[in-house]
This record gives C-alpha cells, structure tokens and sequence, in this order.
C-alpha cells in the first residue's frame, strides 16, 4: 500500500499523510498528488490545517476522477475550495 505525503512548513504531519493507503494508488499518482498537494501549500500561506485536509481530499476525488496533471489538480482543488476564480 502506498500513502501519499507532502513536506509542509512545520513539523506537524500533513494532511495528504493522514489520508487513508490506496491499493489502487500507484507511484506515478502518489508522485502527482504529492506535488499538486506541495504546489497548493505553497500558494496558501498561514491557513489553518483543515484548509490543507479538505485540499487533500479535494485532490483525491479530482485525482480518482483521472485528472493526473499536477498543476491541474492542484488549481481544481483551490478553485473547488474557493480560493481561485
């Protein structure tokens, strides 16, 4: 089983680690997921940690529905949560 984890300013755990092991998650997705997790860290700064878990989860479902680009699934899942237009 993989479980797909991103680096975050501080040493809590990320969101993207607390998500539940895929069996049908291979490396190339954990890889993607991580870096559109990453990406919208980045572009949300000092927001609070349950920001970062629906973002995960929002990845996830855009991720589950075969979007595999990186920059893709990281502007659907700000878009989705109301953070881009």
């Amino acid at each position: 089983m993989t479980r797909v984890s991103a680096h975050v300013a501080d040493t809590s755990e990320s969101a993207m680690a607390q998500v539940p092991p895929f069996t049908n998650l291979d490396a190339e997705t954990a890889a993607t997921l991580s870096a559109a997790y990453d990406e919208a860290v980045a572009r949300l700064l000092d927001q609070p940690d349950v920001v970062f878990e629906h973002i995960a989860e929002r990845l996830i479902a855009l991720a589950a529905r075969g979007e595999r680009n990186a920059r893709r699934l990281c502007d659907e899942a700000l878009i989705a949560e109301g953070f881009l237009n």
